[in-house]
């Protein structure tokens, strides 16, 4: 795994081992560039980290789970409050993600030191060469929601804990 430590969310985990498994059946071809092929590596490496905890924890994650109220233990899967899921985006996509690119918060939360480095690690995180792809592409558009739901959990993780940002 690489020196520098990382904040890797489940989300990220899962794309990497879906991507993993593409890679494997022949359905996607392996990384061309050795940093991405380290990268992925290291997620995955994480992922297995994660699977071995939640098998050794698996009868006190089932018994916490058992008891969680029902709207905690299966969360709705449309994170936005009831009042903002009907109401049109104010900004493209692009232009949202480019906000956030300039935020301290969302720049610690991709490991980067500033608002062009949150820029290229975002690009590479989402699979996408510009971020006007958000505004073009639905599958795009699906992994920066998903990451943007990941920050917001970090956030949320941070603040609990008296945290980073």
């Amino acid at each position: 795994m690489s020196e520098q430590v990382r904040k890797i969310s489940l989300a990220e985990q899962i794309r990497a081992v879906e991507a993993a498994w593409r890679i494997v059946t022949g359905r996607e071809r392996a990384p061309a560039r050795a940093v991405e092929r380290e990268y992925a590596g290291d997620v995955l490496a994480q992922a297995l980290a994660s699977l071995r905890w939640l098998k050794a924890h698996e009868g006190d994650v089932r018994a916490a789970v058992a008891r969680a109220p029902a709207a905690v233990a299966a969360p709705s899967v449309d994170a936005a409050p009831a009042a903002e899921r009907g109401k049109p985006c104010e900004f493209p996509i692009a232009r949202r993600a480019a906000m956030r690119c300039a935020e301290g918060g969302f720049q610690r939360f991709l490991g980067a030191a500033d608002a062009d480095g949150a820029a290229a690690e975002l690009r590479r995180r989402c699979g996408v060469a510009s971020r006007k792809d958000f505004d073009r592409d639905e599958g795009a558009r699906g992994r920066w929601r998903a990451l943007e739901a990941d920050y917001a959990a970090w956030l949320r993780c941070a603040d609990e804990g008296g945290g980073e940002s």
